[in-house]
This record gives structure tokens, sequence and C-alpha cells, in this order.
């Protein structure tokens, strides 16, 4: 951090990331200097004998020059890579020469690797198999690092590295000639991204909402990275040191600092206990789980669940023969004809769902698909705020992609009449909409769009997006969604908000790093496949501003610089505000903990209490944070909760599920 430049450019690659890579080539080398040596000092004086053998010998000799040669310089590479920190360069200021040697170094090295091939499979030559062999070894593996080394040249180039250079020799330049630079820059930037984006989701399709995707991803990755210079490696390495810093945190009995909004939702906890449904709770979480299909069905089931889906596969238009469908059944035991309508159908704001009747429980179930595809993916970061349109109700703001996901579902169930025909077959029943993830997101504010229609609708919505829903929205669906959150989940605390939060923090503590970051990293693999000491090394102190680094981070974006007025043309003015309005999980939440955790043999053993939406600000660091996410996962907790969860005997109904109704004055449930 920043970028390397050389020959001209920036390069998204530190000049503190040729360490693992040197290394390795390093590695390669010595053992192929060796084999040869080996094989040269050996078979030398059988050579001259064999039909170009006196041609083999030279061959061998300017490789061991050439091996020799290159392994000292890119010795000499690794140990300037080594010196200073992440953000102090200094040290490693004249790498860019070596590497410009390095790199006149690989014409000789073409040009042998060419005339080894021409020898190698020549068919005249008769030397002994064992040189042969060793020079073909030899051979393949110059190719096959030269072709290593094209494409590492090709994922480190940035199309915008010139661009780069010019804005840092101008950077204190206030000209206009300077300010049209950056603003040409962040265009180019933001053509970059969207580029990438279409390279990377290239199968979701061409039509107008993949492209408005495409588009508007562009723009939120642009804003994020605009104001600062960093390389992938530098994000790892401030993401190992901030896990380090908040296990100290925990170790030492102190909560990690969480990021601090100026408007919260501030929702009164409910009189009940939040064990008083979750039976209903972890009943219903089956249908978000049967809503993935196939893939999680096998997933979670990787020894029978294939023989036990194949029988009921067939020609269908769920777009996997039927599987999908039959996994759905096999999950919720649903009959076909409970199955009121299923749609596998995905595109770019167009999720899968399912409506079924639920007998045993008397309700009608929504059941909305979360992230399994590069179109859903586009949907998640989609994450622009979009007003909804709510009769009687402030102005509700909400996460853009999923609220047209969940306005495509909502058509979709008017257009065609859906709860129409389940409420034909089930007049009294009620509507339960239940979702995970992006499902969870998209439920909810279905929820909400529905709920003048029926108003005693039920959500659950498990493990949802932290950057949903407003405050106003917050507050209007505290009294018929629940979100379900578990541990550490990254999920339900991700939003533009919380991510800038992370930026700062991720900034900071590479500040106040002073280790290499080939140390910094190693550290957090060794971390990730060990766990932590028992004693943590307390996190590091503040650097004084004063401190001389040549080539500082970009500059946080300090509080001034973030309050200060800006100016914003007439089209700019209303996509600003809706920018800075902070988004939340929806509902009232249900934070599950580990009370005991697990062990190898043992499975933790859970505690659920209510939490305020304050709980979930800041991004913690952690192997768990995706782990928990996962919905087998969750589901897994929720039953193993439910289990020990006894009831009184008046609180259930036939089938062992609380209502809802029954539980509002019902003494407290026992926690075996």
């Amino acid at each position: 951090m920043p970028g390397l430049v050389a020959c001209g450019r920036r390069w998204e690659i530190g000049s503190d990331d040729l360490v693992f890579p040197g290394l390795a080539s390093v590695f390669i080398r010595v053992a192929w200097i060796i084999a040869i040596s080996v094989v040269y000092q050996i078979h030398r004086a059988n050579l001259s004998s064999c039909n170009g053998g006196d041609f083999l010998l030279s061959y061998l000799t300017g490789v061991l020059i050439i091996l020799a040669i290159v392994i000292a310089l890119e010795l000499v590479i690794v140990y300037i890579s080594m010196q200073g920190t992440v953000i102090n360069t200094y040290p490693r200021r004249h790498l860019p020469i070596f590497l410009y040697i390095r790199l006149a170094l690989f014409i000789p090295e073409i040009i042998w690797v060419v005339v080894g091939t021409r020898w190698v499979f020549h068919r005249g030559n008769d030397c002994d198999p064992s040189v042969v062999a060793t020079v073909q070894g030899a051979v393949i593996s110059s190719w096959i690092i030269l072709i290593f080394v094209i494409i590492g040249i090709a994922l480190v180039f940035d199309p915008l590295g010139k661009l780069h250079v010019k804005i840092r020799k101008n950077d204190q330049l206030q000209s206009s000639e300077a300010e049209q630079l950056r603003q040409s820059t962040q265009l180019a930037a933001q053509r970059v991204w969207e580029n990438r984006c279409k390279l990377l989701c290239c199968f979701a399709g061409c039509d107008e909402n993949s492209q408005v995707a495409f588009t508007d991803v562009a723009e939120l990755f642009t804003g994020f990275f605009k104001d600062i210079d960093v390389v992938p490696s530098d994000i790892a390495a401030g993401l190992a040191l901030l896990q380090l810093e908040q296990a100290s945190q925990e170790g030492c009995g102190q909560p990690s600092p969480l990021a601090t909004l100026t408007e919260q939702p501030r929702l009164p906890r409910p009189p009940t206990s939040p064990y008083a449904d979750i039976h209903n709770i972890a009943y219903y979480m089956k249908f978000a789980v049967a809503s993935y299909g196939w893939p999680l069905y096998i997933y979670s089931n990787p020894l029978c669940g294939l023989c036990k889906l194949c029988p009921e596969c067939s020609s269908s238009d769920d777009n996997c023969c039927d599987c999908n469908t039959a996994a759905l059944k096999n999950v919720t035991q649903l009959r076909d004809v409970d199955i009121i309508y299923c749609s596998f159908h995905n595109k770019v704001y167009e999720i899968p769902f399912f409506v079924a009747v639920d007998h045993s429980q008397l309700a009608v179930v929504i059941s909305v698909r979360g992230s399994l595809s590069l179109k859903d993916a586009l949907t998640d970061m989609t994450a622009e705020c979009s007003a909804m349109e709510i009769d009687g109700t402030d102005e509700i703001m909400a996460h853009k992609g999923i609220l047209q996901a969940a306005k495509f579902i909502k058509n979709k169930l008017e257009n065609e009449h859906i709860l129409e025909r389940a409420f034909r077959e089930a007049p009294d029943y009620k509507v339960v909409i239940v979702g995970h993830s992006l499902g969870a997101g998209a439920a909810a504010l279905l929820s909400i769009l529905l709920h003048t229609t029926w108003p005693g609708l039920t959500c659950y919505a498990y493990s949802p997006p932290g950057g949903l829903l407003s405050v106003e929205g917050c507050i209007y669906s505290k009294d018929f969604i629940t979100s379900t959150v578990l541990g550490k989940d990254v999920i339900p605390r991700l939003s533009l908000q919380s991510l800038e939060d992370l930026k700062e923090k991720l900034q900071r503590v590479l500040r106040n790093n002073t280790h290499p970051k080939y140390q910094i990293l190693l550290g957090g693999c060794w971390y990730a496949a060990c766990g932590f000491p028992d004693r943590i090394p307390a996190p590091s102190e503040d650097i004084e501003s004063g401190q001389n680094i040549s080539q500082p981070l970009l500059e946080e974006r300090t509080a001034s610089n973030r309050n200060r007025p800006r100016s914003y043309t007439d089209g700019q003015q209303e996509e600003s505000s809706c920018a800075r309005v902070p988004l939340f999980p929806p509902g009232q939440i249900i934070h599950i903990t580990e009370e005991i955790p697990g062990t190898w043999c043992t499975d933790p053993v859970y505690k659920v209490n209510w939490a305020g939406h304050d709980t979930l600000n800041g991004i913690p660091v952690s192997a768990r944070m995706v782990l928990d996410h996962m919905p087998d996962v969750v589901m897994k907790a929720l039953t193993q909760i439910a289990e020990s969860t006894v009831l009184p005997a008046e609180a259930t109904n036939h089938a062992g599920i609380v209502s809802d109704d029954s539980m509002e004055d019902e003494e407290e449930p026992v926690i075996t």
C-alpha cells in the first residue's frame, strides 16, 4: 500500500507482495539447479559421445548460469520486499530497479527455453534417457513458470494505472485541469468496474435489469474505493490485524468497538420471552431451507441425498428435471397437492419462491430463496436505497435490489392469483412469509408490501441483510417481522454504513501496524489453522501523526470532510440524500449466541435473546462470520434450541408447535 508503481503505471500489487511468489520461484529453481547439476556431473564425460552431446553441454552450462543469476536476483527482490511496513514503502523504494533487471532476464530465459525445447524434442538425439528426461523436466517447468508469470502480470494489471500516476503527480494542484483529471479517472474507474462485473457475471444475461445492476454495482465499488489506494493483500492483512484486535479485546472481557450511527431504530422489547415463539421459528426454517432446492439438499445429505431425489426427478419446468421440487418435498414433507405454486426461475431482481399450504399449522406459507447464483449476487450488491410506497406511513427506504425482487414476487402473486387459489382450499388459514439471507430480505419487504392486504400475516426472516430497511421501516415492521441472527453472522451486520466503518478500521490498524505484511499474513494463517494463543498481545497504540512515512495511505475522510457540505447537480441531489440513509435488519431481532462453546465431539449449547439494532452495527472478523450464515447451520442451531425448550402443555397445539396467540399470557418456557 499504495500499489506498486513500475513502467510508468500503477499495478494491483504492493511492493511488499513479492515475498511469497519470490520464495516459491526460488524454491523451484533451486530444486531445478540441483537436479541439473547432479545430471551434469554424472553424465558429463559421456555426453560428448552422443549425438548432440556437445550442444547439450553448452545448453546445461547456460541453464546453470541463468538459474544462478535469477536465484540471486530474486533473493534480493524478496529481501527488499520484506522491508518496511504496509504503508511505509520507503525502504522498498529501489524495488522497481531490480524488477526491471528481472524483466530483462526473461529474454535470455525465453531464448534458452526455446533452444532446449528444440533439442529435447528432436528425434536425432541418442543421449542417455535420464539426461533427456531431466532436460525435458527443466524445459516443461520453464514453460509452466513463464505461463504463470504471464497470468500473474495479467491479474495485477491495473487498467487505470497511468491515470493513477498522473493523479499522484498532480495531487497537490488545485487547478481545473487536476479536478478534470480526477473526474475523468472516476468515470474510467466506473467503466472498469462495470466491465469486471460483466466479465464475472457473463451468464447473468444481457437484459435491461442486468445492465442496470451492472451500472449500480460499478457505481458502488467506484465510490467505495475512490479515496483509498489499496491492493487485495492489504485488505487481507488488515482483516488479520482487525481479527487479532477484536480477539484481544474479547479476551480482556471488553466488547470490540462498534460503529456508531447517528440514527438507529429504538424499538421496545417484546413483552414475551424470546423463547416464546422459538418452536415456530425453528419449524418454519425448513421452508426457507427447502427453497434452495437440490443443491443445499445434496450438500446437507452428501451420502444418500442423490438417491432420494433421483426417483422423483423427471422432465419438468423447475430448471432441473424436477429435482428442485423433489428436494422441496423431501425437506418439508409436503404433498404435491399442498404446493400451490413453485418457481425456480432466476434472473437479476427475479428470485425463486414457492407457495404451499401447511395444514399442520393452518398456514399458507410463502418461502423465498436466498442467494445461490451470480444473478442473486448482483441483486444483493445493488445496495443503494429506494423508496417504498406504503399508504398511511412515513416514507420507508429499502435496499434497491431486494425491493425490486420483492415487487417481482408481489406482481407474480397478484397477476396469477396465487394466494386466492391457496385460500380457496384453506380459507381460514394465516399467511406466513419466510426466507433466508437474500430471501429473508425479500420476504421482509414482501411482507410490508402485502401487510395492508393481509394484515394478519407473519414473517420470519432468517439471517436477513443488514442494509435492508430505514428506521421508519423497522418501526413499521416490528409487530409482524421477526429476524433471527446466529452468532457472528456477517450478513445481518452488512450495510454501506458498516462497510465504511470497516474501511476506516482497516486503515487505522494498518497505520498502527509496525510489522511487515508477510508476517501479518503468516500470523493470520497460523491463527486460522491453530487458533489464537492463550495470551494475545494488546492492540498497538496509535502511531503519532508526525511519524515520517514516505508513501502514506491516502488519508481517511475526517469528520470535517464527511460533514462538509457538498454541491450536487439536480440529478444527483435525490441519489446523494438517499445514499446517506442508514439501513438496518427488519423488525424485532432474536440473537442466538453460544452459551457453551462446542468442541470436536460436542455441539455448542445456545441461548436466545432479544437484540437491539445497535448490537449488529459492527462487523466482527471471525472464522464464524460466514459459517454462522449457512442455512443448514442456522437450522441445526434452531432445532437444538427448540428441542431443549420445554413448553407448558396448554401452549402447544396438536402438531406440537407453539401457537402465536397461546403464548401471550403463559409462563416462561423452561430450557433443559
